[in-house]
This record gives structure tokens, C-alpha cells and sequence, in this order.
């Protein structure tokens, strides 16, 4: 009798630590290659921090790549759970995110990543709109991104205004195919997992995307020139975003531990993308890359759009193509914003990783509430 008692106790026991040590794992996709800084920095690495914050018993199983979801899947993938939490580029779903395509537009002349992808998550995160786009797709924002500078990566050289009539050029949305049709190229609509075959079938003559590529998808072995034409940083849809249902069964201490791990490896992906991309161009002449500086009738040609032209095709794609209530609205509040982020940050040192994280942190993450936020 005495053995009995004793093995349901000890049973207790264990089942009582068993559940107190009950782990959590999330299923986490991003189509990028693992040697992609939004993956590396922002999947894999945050991945195994969640796993430190939580003493292991909050894990991402991260899946890179296209082993789980395609590209253009990574919302609905999402929505539906087949991943618990995802990157998605929003430009590849405009309908179902027409408020967040009309704020990328904006993108072509945002010029710090940093700046950038600290505004799109507190306006992502607190605007009303915004929050209602997410709703209404059954996920919940839980942080951004923003890319350094898009160049052209070529096939041939393009310096000047000459040089890129005619170019076929992979463009990442709407507001850059409008710059190219400007000045006499013709933008393509492809992934960016789709620029390596492009270039080397000649499908392609140029793509735009940010210059880590060349080393990170080895586009320096198919565009042996890139023209440093600052078209912007890229930060549409997000880095990280959880499916709805899933955020709701969380407890408290979990979501605190997302929420605030997201908030650093933010700005450790940010400088990791920005620093991957300037060693990429350091790197490319020995791969018998070109780099180009953009002739000045270029690079005027790309001021006057952004100075005249993005604002007004931002009001157009929300009111004629998305039949947006308040596009004049959203533009305002999220410029308001932006403006809020580059007064916080010109306070600090720009190259310092600590300080960066800790005014993302004061300024939006810590003031999250984790019982309500997503509910």
C-alpha cells in the first residue's frame, strides 16, 4: 500500500512539473535562403533568443525557404495556420492589404531603414486602419522590417538616362514601375526568388533590390553591374506577424516574450541587412562586378518623381484602385509618424545597437499590452 501511495505521488509530482515545463512551439516560415539577413537575423538567430528568454519553453521551428509555404503564400499560409508565424511581402497581395501597399509606395524616398521600420511597426501596431487590415485577415502585426537602399543590378552597364531605354527591370511594386515607365524602361512583376533565372535567361536586363543579393542568391554571377541609384527601402507587408487564433492561446509571459525579442532583433536585422550589403559591394569587383555611380541625369530624373510624383500616386492606388475611404488620412498619419521616429532617433548615435534598441523598446514595444494587444 505504502509502494502505491508513494508512486501516485511521485506521479504527481511529475505531472505537476510536467505541465509547469509544458513547452510551446510555433511553426515560423520565411521564403528567403538561410544566407539572407531577414532570415539569418530575423528568423534564425530570434529564434534561438526566444528559446534563451523562454529557458526553452517557447521554441520557433523556422522553416526557410520555399520547404513550407511558396512566396505569395506566406499570407494565407498564415491565415490558415499552416505556419503560426511568417514574413510576407505585402506587394505580393495587394487586395487583401490595400492600406499597407498605398503606405509602401512611400518607401521609394524613405532613406534610413532604421527610421523606417521603427515608424511602420508603431503604425502598423496603433493606427486604427491598420489594425483593421490585420483583423480582417485573422493575423496580428507583431513587427516590421525595412530594406537598405534598392539599387539596379544589370546585365549591361546603365549610368544614364540613355543606358535604360528599354530595359527590362524586375521592380518591386507599383510606385518603382511607375519611376521606370518615366524614364523609358519596362517594369517586370516577379519575385525577387525569380531575379537569378531572369538574368541569366535574359528575361530580365536589370533587377531592383537591395545589393546583399548580389553575394546572398550569387546575382554576381548573372548582373556583372550595379548602379548604386538609391530607389529606396522596401518594408511592405512584415517581418513578423502571428496567426490570430494562436496569438489569442498565448499566455501573458509568451506574448511578452515575442513582443520583446522582436523589438531587438529589429534593429539587429536592420543593421545586419545594411552591413551584409555594403560588404556585398565591397566584395562584388572581385567577382568582376562594375559599380556604377548614377549619371546626373538619372538621379535628377529620380528626385523630381519622388519630390513630385510618389505623393500623388500614393492618393491614386488608395482611392482608385483600392476605393480607400481615407487615403489622404492614412498618408497623413503615417507621415506623422515617421516624423515622430527620426526626432526619437536623432537623439542617439546611429551605429549604436544598444541605444537603437533601447528607444525602440521605450518608445513602442514596452508599451504593448500583452492582455489585450491582438485580442
Amino acid at each position: 500500500m505504502r509502494r502505491i501511495a508513494s508512486a501516485a505521488f511521485l506521479a504527481g509530482i511529475w505531472m505537476g512539473f510536467g505541465y509547469a515545463q509544458a513547452q510551446t512551439e510555433l511553426i515560423g516560415s520565411i521564403w528567403f535562403p538561410d544566407t539572407h539577413p531577414l532570415t539569418k537575423y530575423g528568423y534564425l538567430d530570434w529564434s534561438q533568443k526566444v528559446e534563451s528568454e523562454s529557458n526553452g519553453q517557447l521554441k520557433i521551428k523556422v522553416f526557410t525557404g520555399p520547404a513550407l509555404l511558396p512566396p505569395n503564400a506566406h499570407l494565407s499560409g498564415l491565415r490558415d495556420g499552416i505556419a503560426q508565424i511568417t514574413y510576407h511581402a505585402g506587394t505580393y497581395t495587394p487586395s487583401e492589404l490595400p492600406e499597407d501597399n498605398v503606405i509602401a509606395i512611400l518607401g521609394i524616398g524613405l532613406r534610413n531603414n532604421i527610421i523606417t521600420a521603427a515608424a511602420v511597426s508603431d503604425f502598423y501596431m496603433n493606427d486604427p486602419a491598420m489594425r483593421e487590415m490585420f483583423n480582417r485577415n485573422k493575423i496580428v502585426f507583431l513587427g516590421s522590417y525595412a530594406t537598405p537602399p534598392y539599387v539596379l543590378m544589370c546585365r549591361s552597364k546603365v549610368e544614364n538616362l540613355a543606358d535604360i531605354q528599354g530595359k527590362k527591370i524586375r521592380m518591386p511594386g507599383a510606385v518603382h514601375a511607375e519611376f521606370a515607365k518615366l524614364v523609358g524602361a519596362v517594369p517586370v512583376n516577379v519575385p525577387s526568388s525569380e531575379m537569378f533565372t531572369g538574368l541569366e535567361k535574359g528575361q530580365l536586363d536589370c533587377a531592383a533590390n537591395a545589393a546583399n543579393d548580389m553575394k546572398a542568391r550569387s546575382l554576381w554571377d548573372v548582373a556583372k553591374y550595379v548602379t548604386v541609384l538609391d530607389l529606396g527601402s522596401y518594408y511592405s507587408g512584415w517581418q513578423h506577424a502571428i496567426h490570430a487564433p494562436t496569438w489569442r492561446k498565448l499566455k501573458a509571459q509568451e506574448r511578452r516574450i515575442l513582443l520583446d525579442t522582436i523589438s531587438d532583433a529589429m534593429i539587429e536585422t536592420a543593421l545586419g541587412y545594411t552591413a551584409d550589403s555594403e560588404a556585398a559591394l565591397n566584395e562584388a569587383p572581385t567577382k568582376g562586378v562594375t559599380i556604377i555611380r548614377p549619371a546626373s541625369d538619372i538621379q535628377k530624373a529620380l528626385d523630381e518623381f519622388i519630390e513630385n510624383k510618389v505623393r500623388e500616386i500614393a492618393l491614386r492606388e488608395g482611392k482608385e484602385r483600392f476605393k480607400l475611404e481615407d487615403t489622404e488620412g492614412l498618408l497623413q498619419r503615417f507621415e506623422a509618424t515617421y516624423a515622430k521616429w527620426a526626432e526619437l532617433y536623432s537623439k542617439v548615435d546611429m551605429k549604436d545597437k544598444e541605444a537603437l534598441k533601447k528607444v525602440l523598446r521605450d518608445n513602442l514595444y514596452s508599451k504593448v499590452d500583452v492582455n489585450t494587444y491582438g485580442n
